[in-house]
């Protein structure tokens, strides 16, 4: 699993990286300067993103097998 983190700054999130976008699509739409960003293999201590970690949950149940 890969983690888009914020270099410098307050923000302590954490975004699951899908290996495009991250999963709550705010890296492609915008909502981050992706120059500020950077991958990382491990977290660290920051949170995971609400909205990141909610994608992730329902792409994982949709994918179970019946």
């Amino acid at each position: 699993m890969k983690y888009l983190i914020r270099k410098v700054g307050k923000k302590n999130k954490a975004h699951l990286w899908t290996g495009e976008d991250s999963y709550c699509n705010m890296y492609t739409t915008g909502g981050m300067r992706k120059s500020r960003y950077e991958l990382k293999d491990e977290k660290g201590d920051k949170e995971l993103c609400l909205m990141c970690t909610n994608v992730f949950k329902k792409i994982r149940l949709d994918s179970k097998p019946l």
